[in-house]
């Protein structure tokens, strides 16, 4: 016993014949030229904006100190504020990343003009997290 079949592949009509030969035989699968037919309309995609890109980062004054983040991970709390004095080596966030929290310090003495993340951020390797000048 044979079935026929339309398949139409690329807008392309093709007619296909399948034979049932048993179990534990391989079916033989005839295929016949292809037939003319009118092309398959594809639904066009709906038009989506383009995503935004990210605004450039300000840039640091020669006399600041940068924070980086030395590994992504999410920002779980701030230890400090615009304004505060840190010294060099003191506690200044808490990132997660690999289920671990992992404490992040002031790379230099002075006082702390700007934080560019809040609590629950996700950040790259390298991203600025705060600014001492």
């Amino acid at each position: 016993m044979s079935n026929k079949y339309r398949v139409i592949v690329d807008g392309t009509a093709y007619t296909v014949e399948v034979e049932n030969l048993g179990a534990g035989s391989a079916p033989s699968i005839p295929v016949s030229a292809p037939v003319a037919a009118a092309p398959v309309a594809t639904p066009a995609a709906p038009a989506t904006p383009a995503p935004e890109a990210p605004a450039a980062p300000a840039p640091v004054s020669e006399n600041a100190t940068t924070v980086n983040a030395p590994m992504p991970g999410k920002i779980l709390s701030l230890k400090v504020n615009v304004g505060d004095s840190v010294n060099n080596g003191d506690l200044v966030l808490l990132l997660e990343a690999m289920k671990m929290e992992n404490e992040v310090f002031a790379t230099a003495s002075g006082k702390v003009t700007e934080i560019r993340v809040k609590s629950g951020d996700s950040v790259n390797t390298g991203d600025v997290l705060l600014v001492i000048a």
